[in-house]
């Protein structure tokens, strides 16, 4: 027995969820906040790692150094995922340049590693101090919440 040949045109179900604006919305919603959170959470995690050591002794740490680069490849890749008009709605976090330092991970060359130590020492604190300023002027857009 020969298999039919498929159909050139596929036949897409889609669900009948996803015509309801108000899910869509919703969906967005907690898409947004769980982008939002984990980006400030990961950035928390990397000044927890890093703490008060200088660029020689992150270099030399074999336990933190790894962790803080998977900390900032999740906040790179959580800039990119986020949508536009919400990046605009904070403009005082630089998102491109969390978005390129994801091209630089993990970080293989001196430049890569600068930029990592620029990351951690200038990028990260106003980014979190930001954040929290925009998580109370604009807290809907960090609420997990349903229809």
């Amino acid at each position: 027995m020969r298999p039919q040949p498929c159909s050139s045109e596929p036949t897409a179900q889609v669900s009948p969820l996803l015509d309801n604006p108000a899910i869509m919305s919703t969906t967005g919603d907690l898409y947004v906040a769980s982008l939002l959170a984990g980006f400030f959470e990961a950035g928390w995690s990397v000044q927890v790692l890093v703490g008060d050591s200088d660029r020689q002794q992150f270099e030399a740490s074999r336990l933190a150094r790894p962790k803080v680069v998977k900390h900032l490849k999740t906040m790179s890749d959580t800039a990119r995922a986020l949508p536009d008009d919400i990046k605009a709605r904070m403009p005082k976090v630089d998102w491109q340049s969390w978005v390129d330092l994801g091209d630089y991970l993990p970080p293989r060359n001196e430049r890569a590693r600068a930029l990592v130590w620029t990351a951690i020492e200038a990028w990260l604190p106003p980014a979190g101090a930001a954040l929290r300023r925009y998580r109370h002027q604009m807290p809907e857009l960090w609420q997990f919440k349903l229809p």
